[in-house]
């Protein structure tokens, strides 16, 4: 009778282990498997300056939820253009403005980190690229959705004769509202990391470097 007990709780036992096991390789095989697709970035050229957009595909069996896209960058106080340098250009003044809500608009845009409010800029959100830069979608399986990066900028200030280019990283409220404005001087390089985070997989994590090129003129 003993012997009967042990077999059937064994076979119990073992049939409970399987099927967890089961329901754990399913969900690993129809997995999200987001991929950040930083080679062959097409630039959307306009006045003064260019958007840089990343690809961001779903090679799973299972749409990738709620993904947001999250942006770390290494860069200290002084990185930064204080917003008293703005020259309100043809750029400037005509920022995407796909968001339907009724924010106000300042101007120049509003800038959440500036040098003197500075602090780290880690997980912070970005926009996606599609009307209302949403700062969440749902990527399906086989779809590429672009992620809004940043905008590269010429500064031309015909007063001080001063030139250099800068970043634009939008937030979470697209580029009505950007995370910062950065300075590219010569001999500058810019590192970070970009995550893809969906609520349904762990994120997808990648490192950039953006550096000053010569050949880049006004």
């Amino acid at each position: 009778m003993e012997s009967l007990l042990n077999l059937i709780s064994n076979n119990l036992i073992a049939l409970l282990i399987g099927t967890l096991l089961g329901k754990e390789i399913t969900r690993f095989l129809y997995r999200p498997q987001v991929v950040i697709k930083f080679k062959g970035i097409m630039p959307l050229n306009s006045d003064n300056g260019f958007f840089l957009s990343i690809q961001i595909a779903n090679k799973g069996r299972t749409e990738a939820s709620n993904s947001t896209g999250n942006i770390t960058i290494n860069c200290q106080k002084d990185d930064l253009m204080d917003p008293d340098m703005y020259v309100l250009d043809k750029f400037e003044n005509a920022l995407p403005t796909y968001r339907l809500e009724n924010i106000k608009l300042d101007f120049p845009r509003h800038q959440l980190i500036t040098p003197d409010k500075f602090r780290e800029i880690k997980n912070s959100n970005l926009c996606w690229s599609k009307l209302g830069n949403p700062s969440d979608i749902n990527i399906s399986p086989g779809s590429i959705q672009s992620l809004d990066f940043c905008r590269v900028q010429f500064y031309n200030n015909e007063k001080t004769n001063e030139k250099f280019w800068y970043l634009i990283f939008p937030s979470e409220q697209g580029w009505r509202k950007v995370i910062t404005r950065i300075k590219l001087e010569e001999n500058m390089s810019l590192k970070g990391k970009l995550f893809i985070c969906p609520n349904n997989v762990f994120p997808t994590v990648r490192k950039f470097i953006i550096r000053y090129d010569r050949t880049i003129s006004s």
